[in-house]
């Protein structure tokens, strides 16, 4: 069993130790995601390639409440295992997990309904939709798997153990790419067999993780002893849970929007704007690895009631932060050319990306903060703030957006500024909650 008890010890080590495997797991995730579109757009076509595009930021929609719920419930499930409430942790993950089924349940419903008339909403070209449709139906009805996939992964970090996780990231990622070669390149059944394949993949990941817990993990085992209906807890995993899947929701939306203005300034700004892009998710893969150590850890010392030991390890991730943060500065500002290229060969896509990726890096540490921040707050059961920061997010992406590239002497270069102000006043409000120190009275035990 690798659980870890994060109210003692250096926080720094702590945090560092905790966070290298999520980070492993998250850009294995990263991968499969890009061998997936990879292997459908080689082996079915651009259409297809292009059908699943245009479903992603309306599954991650979809997909924001499961996530939500799985936070929701590691966080609960650390509070009491932090205050060595061994009861109170078996029956937190067993209420936990019904909450997560019940939320994936929900989900599937509301996505099988509105699926076609949204992609219809969003001006999705009629000669991808059917495919689009196709992907979307068969990974919404499997919603449950993915609850399953990311449950028990949230439950273990809450417990302070992120490498089993991490082991069961790699297996779902390996077994997604053979079997997306198995039915699309041998089957050929196209996207649905992509769609297939991921939704399988995540479920015998998930199935695997659940059996080991039960064989290795104590509290998992009491969980099914203290598996009575408990309403108290189901609120309090719904009380984090939901705000922190509105608040995804919400990032997702005015994503979309900040990519129609996007859109507005043609091919060579779209181009520049996704290698940009993917390059940021690549970096917040480091932060949002530092911010899932915080709210394991903050959740486990809010339970023990060891508030200035959480002071502590904030300003210790903020440091590794600002460290990471300079690095990137300095790596993008010498080689961002280069690393641009690596997506595109057209000179002035590159050249755009170039300047586009020096922008957005001035705000890293901003970033870093942003993550760690909410995380932090998330942790600590303060998550209707959490919720509120994800709405000032959105504001100050749209505002930013409109009013910047409306300026002649900025245009398209307030695109990758909106990207980076919005980080920084999303920092502001983050840090300003933090300090205030309303979060120290959100305890959930």
């Amino acid at each position: 069993m690798n659980t870890v008890d994060m109210t003692k010890g250096s926080p720094v080590k702590l945090l560092i130790q905790f966070s290298i495997p999520i980070l492993i797991g998250n850009l294995f995730q990263q991968v499969y995601t890009l061998a997936d579109r990879i292997i459908v757009g080689r082996f079915v076509g651009d259409k297809a390639f292009s059908a699943i595009g245009a479903t992603n930021a309306l599954s991650m929609l979809f997909m924001s409440m499961c996530m939500g719920a799985a936070i929701g419930t590691g966080v609960v499930v650390s509070q009491y295992f932090g205050a060595k409430d061994e009861k109170g942790t078996a029956a937190s993950i067993a209420n936990g997990s019904y909450t997560c089924i019940l939320i994936a349940i929900v989900m599937t419903l509301l996505a099988l309904v509105t699926t076609k008339p949204i992609l219809i909403l969003l001006n999705t070209p009629q000669s991808i939709l059917p495919d689009a449709l196709t992907y979307m139906y068969i990974f919404m009805g499997g919603l449950i798997a993915v609850a399953a996939y990311y449950t028990p992964f949230s439950i273990l970090r809450a417990l302070g153990d992120s490498k089993t996780p991490l082991i069961f990231l790699v297996v779902c990622s390996l077994l997604n790419i053979v079997l997306d070669l198995l039915f699309v390149v041998v089957f050929r059944t196209g996207v649905a067999g992509a769609a297939v394949a991921t939704v399988l993949s995540e479920a015998i990941a998930a199935i695997l993780c659940i059996i080991y817990a039960f064989q290795k993990v104590p509290q998992f085992r009491q969980a099914f002893i203290y598996r009575k209906i408990d309403k108290e807890l189901i609120k309090k995993t719904l009380q984090v849970g939901v705000p922190t899947g509105l608040q995804y929701a919400l990032i997702y939306v005015s994503s979309i929007i900040l990519q129609r203005i996007v859109n507005g300034f043609g091919e060579s700004v779209i181009g520049a704007f996704t290698a940009t892009t993917q390059i940021e998710l690549l970096v917040q893969q480091i932060f949002a690895a530092l911010g899932a150590a915080i709210v394991t850890y903050t959740g486990q010392n809010m339970g023990a009631g060891k508030q200035e030991r959480i002071s502590l390890g904030v300003i210790a991730a903020l440091k590794i932060s600002a460290v990471v943060s300079v690095v990137l500065l300095i790596l993008f500002w010498l080689f961002g050319h280069p690393i641009m290229s690596i997506f595109v060969t057209n000179a002035d896509i590159i050249s755009i990306a170039t300047t586009g990726i020096r922008i957005t890096s001035l705000f890293l540490l901003a970033l870093g903060g942003v993550q760690i921040l909410r995380y932090m707050l998330n942790g600590a059961g303060d998550s209707m703030y959490a919720l509120i920061n994800g709405v000032v997010e959105v504001i100050a992406r749209v505002v930013f957006a409109v009013s910047l590239t409306a300026i002649p002497f900025i245009g398209m270069w307030g695109i990758w500024l909106t990207t980076g102000l919005t980080w920084a006043v999303t920092a502001v409000f983050a840090l300003f909650r933090y300090k205030h120190g309303a979060w120290k009275g959100k305890t959930l035990v």
